[in-house]
C-alpha cells in the first residue's frame, strides 16, 4: 500500500498540473453552515425548525472528490514515506474546497472523455484506495506504474525494522549504517548495516548479505569483515543474515576471534516465519 501512494500522487499531482477538472456531481447533505442551495422544504420537516444542520443542496467535482478522498486516506496509511506525505498534503491543498467522500458512501461515477482524460490513470489508482487495494505484479486489468526495485535494499531495510520491534523490550537503541573508523587516523571508514546500542555502548552488530549463504562454502570476505567490525566494537559475538541458506542458525568460532553467527532466511515463507528466523540477540550479550 505505501508503494501505491507513491504511484498514487505522482499521478493525481500529474494530472492537475493544469489546474482542477470542472465536472461537477450535485449532492444533498446536512452542513453546519449554508452552502450551494438551501433546502427549506426538508430543513421544516427534517429539522423541525432547528437552524443547524442546513440541509443543502451543492455541486463538487466529481472526479476531484475521488482523489482528494484517496490522498487523505493514504496520509493516514502506515509506512508511506516522507517525501510521499509531503507530495499527499501538496495534492490536498490543491484540491482545497472540494468535499470527501464520506466513509461509506458511494464512489461518484465518474465516465472518460476527452475532457478529463488527463485523469484516468490517477482515478484508476484512486479507486483502488478507497476500495483498500493495491496492485501486483501478475496480469490483471489494472495499469499502474512501473518502478525499479533494489533488491538488496529492500533485504536490509526488512531486517531492520523486524528487529527494530524485536529489541524493543531490552531498550537502547538499533541503529543502521552506523559510521565508525578501524584505525587511529579515521581514513578506514565503515558502516556495518545494524548496531545495537546501550548508553553509547555497541553491544551487538549485524550484517545483512542479499546473497546465498552455503554450507560447507563460508563467505570468507564477510567473516573478515565481521570479525574487523567485531575487534573495533570488542564484541564476541557477531551476526551474519543472508537472503537464502542453512535453515539453521549456525556458528564459526574463528581462531583468536569472535562467534560469528551465521543465518539464512527462507524467504519463501509467511513473514512471521521469516521474521522467527532473525537472530535472537539480548542484553546479555558479551564482550571479549
Amino acid at each position: 500500500m505505501p508503494a501505491l501512494a507513491h504511484a498514487f500522487v505522482r499521478q493525481a499531482l500529474r494530472a492537475l498540473a493544469g489546474g482542477p477538472l470542472r465536472g461537477y456531481v450535485t449532492r444533498e447533505d446536512a452542513v453546519p453552515l449554508v452552502r450551494g442551495r438551501w433546502r427549506i422544504g426538508d430543513q421544516l420537516t427534517r429539522r423541525g425548525g432547528q437552524p443547524l444542520p442546513v440541509e443543502v443542496s451543492f455541486d463538487d467535482y466529481a472526479e476531484n472528490q475521488v482523489l482528494l478522498t484517496a490522498a487523505t486516506r493514504l496520509l493516514r496509511l502506515p509506512g508511506v514515506p516522507a517525501d510521499v506525505l509531503g507530495a499527499l498534503r501538496r495534492l490536498v491543498r490543491v484540491l482545497g474546497g472540494v468535499s470527501v467522500i464520506p466513509v461509506g458512501a458511494p464512489v461518484p461515477a465518474v465516465r472518460l472523455d476527452r475532457r478529463n482524460a488527463r485523469y484516468a490513470s490517477a482515478l484508476a489508482l484512486g479507486a483502488l484506495v478507497l476500495s483498500g487495494s493495491s496492485v501486483e505484479q501478475r496480469a490483471g486489468s489494472v495499469v499502474a506504474s512501473g518502478f525499479l526495485v533494489d533488491m538488496w535494499s529492500v533485504s536490509e531495510d526488512f531486517v531492520n525494522a523486524a528487529l527494530r520491534e524485536a529489541f524493543k523490550p531490552y531498550g537502547g537503541e538499533l541503529v543502521a549504517q552506523y559510521a565508525s573508523t578501524l584505525d587511529i587516523d579515521g581514513t578506514v571508514k565503515i558502516a556495518p548495516d545494524l548496531v545495537w546500542l546501550v548508553d553509547g555502548d555497541v553491544r551487538a552488530c549485524i550484517d545483512v548479505k542479499y546473497k546465498v549463504e552455503k554450507h560447507g562454502q563460508y563467505p570468507n570476505a564477510d567473516l573478515y569483515q565481521m570479525a574487523a567490525y567485531c575487534r573495533m566494537f570488542g564484541l564476541g559475538e557477531g551476526h551474519l543474515v543472508y537472503a537464502a541458506g542453512s535453515a539453521e542458525a549456525r556458528l564459526i568460532d574463528l581462531v583468536d576471534g569472535p562467534l560469528v553467527r551465521l543465518y539464512g532466511l527462507d524467504l519463501r515463507r509467511p513473514t512471521p516465519a521469516v521474521v522467527g528466523q532473525l537472530p535472537s540477540v539480548g542484553p546479555g550479550e558479551s564482550k571479549r
